[in-house]
């Protein structure tokens, strides 16, 4: 490791395909030892060694797992868009040095909410299984994640499916909107994290802040 030089390193553990374009893989690193909250962290995996490619890319991944007494971090690499972070996903392999920036911190997971609605796409469902697992048994929780086809889903860490899915193609934020008004419940003290897609998290957004039966105090 040299985080001097803003420049960390750890061991890829595990990787797998998980969904049609997603893989799950493990870190291993000591510089993983004083992070916070899983649920607020995100780090960036250069996708080639920055010692030879200073201007290499970066790649924003938020924690799906981390595990402080191994000091493991699980990610979900998503893949799909035909850039550097697939080459990148489809070529490193168990047992290769891995190049990342020091980890940011965000707002750690909000609590004091009664009812919980997480809605967000396939490519944050990491996040929110991160986000469910967080929050304590007594609160209520709904949620949704909403794909295209099946195949772009995978199961939480112990291979359970706690969240709903909703799988609609073509995939228009009208459909979410009401699924979420057909299924969701009336509450109070309510907070919502929506992740994913900007257009529709932005639409789904509005649509729920402009109900007031949904109770929503606070988004995220």
């Amino acid at each position: 490791m040299n985080g001097s030089s803003g420049i960390f390193t750890g061991i890829l553990l595990l990787k797998a395909k998980i969904a049609s374009h997603t893989y799950h893989i493990r870190i291993q690193s000591m510089d993983f030892l004083q992070q916070g909250p899983a649920a607020s962290l995100t780090a960036e995996i250069f996708l080639s060694n920055p010692y030879y490619a200073p201007k290499t890319t970066v790649h924003q991944c938020s924690f799906w797992n981390y595990e402080p007494v191994y000091h493991t971090v699980d990610l979900a690499v998503h893949t799909g868009l035909k850039d550097a972070a697939d080459e990148w996903a489809d070529t490193v392999q168990e047992g290769d040095m891995v190049f990342f920036r020091a980890v940011s911190e965000g707002p750690a997971v909000d609590e004091t909410g009664d009812n919980y609605f997480l809605i967000g796409g396939s490519t944050a469902l990491s996040r929110l299984y991160e986000i469910n697992r967080t929050l304590a048994v007594s609160k209520n929780i709904s949620s949704l994640v909403y794909a295209e086809q099946e195949e772009e889903l995978f199961p939480d860490l112990d291979h359970s499916f706690p969240l709903d899915f909703f799988i609609s193609k073509p995939l228009q934020p009208q459909n979410i909107i009401t699924h979420i008004r057909n299924h969701f419940p009336e509450c109070t003290n309510t907070i919502a994290y929506i992740l994913g897609d900007e257009f529709i998290t932005k639409t789904i957004s509005e649509t729920i802040r402009k109900n007031p039966s949904f109770g929503i105090r606070k988004f995220y």
